[in-house]
């Protein structure tokens, strides 16, 4: 099997052990952690930190994978999938084997589909992004980089969503709209109108309650 090295040990990195487990395809070598050396994730041991990247590729680990997932880690997934490609690993897609996906998808590298998502026909999704559980996207849709749809969130056909938004948990868009990059909807929301970039939208139907600016 190939071998991987996970970066991350939180809650997100179980699920992520999952997946891959689910396919038989990898061998996890290890994970690194930036507070939990030395203990483990299941029988999967946390080597140290991310400064042991290097050693690992060096080692003839040629993969590696994002397993920090969460709201508030959304621009620190895009930094570490920055610096892990420009060490040199390869990133995979990983699906879970009992998520439905399309063969006519097209979903990028570092993205993780988890159980019980689904995942329809000419859609296409960047790159490390999470399709969380349950999680529906219909036909059409044009799925940002770095972006994180939350449990049981449905996306109806030919929605757009930017870069490094997140839809939250069991959140609806209708079809057809558009939604900006930096964006973050409310659990729950329904988005029945198109939502700008760096905007925060709740409530049923969906409303800005605020802009982000840094």
């Amino acid at each position: 099997m190939k071998k991987i090295v996970l970066i991350g040990a939180g809650g997100h990195c179980k699920v992520i052990i999952d997946i891959i487990e689910s396919n038989n395809e990898y061998e996890i070598i290890g994970i690194t952690n930036k507070n939990n050396g030395g203990s483990k994730i299941y029988d999967i041991p946390i080597i140290g930190d991310d400064e042991l990247l290097m050693q690992c590729l060096d080692s003839g680990v040629e993969y590696a994978f994002i397993a920090l997932g969460g709201l508030e880690d959304i621009k620190m997934r895009n930094k570490l999938f920055t610096m892990v490609k420009g060490l040199g690993y390869k990133i995979p897609t990983l699906i879970h084997a009992k998520a439905i996906v399309s063969l006519h998808s097209d979903i990028g590298e570092g993205t993780c589909v988890m159980p019980g998502a689904i995942i329809n026909s000419g859609v296409k999704i960047g790159y490390n992004c999470i399709i969380n559980s349950g999680a529906i996207i219909e036909h059409d849709c044009v799925i940002g980089n770095n972006t994180h749809i939350s449990p049981n969130a449905t996306i109806a056909g030919g929605v757009n969503i930017g870069n490094n938004t997140h839809i939250g948990i069991g959140s609806s868009v209708i079809q057809s709209l558009r939604i900006g990059c930096n964006v973050t909807i409310g659990a729950g929301a329904v988005v029945l109108d198109n939502i700008k970039n760096n905007a925060v939208a709740v409530g049923i139907p969906a409303k800005i309650i605020k802009i982000v600016t840094e």
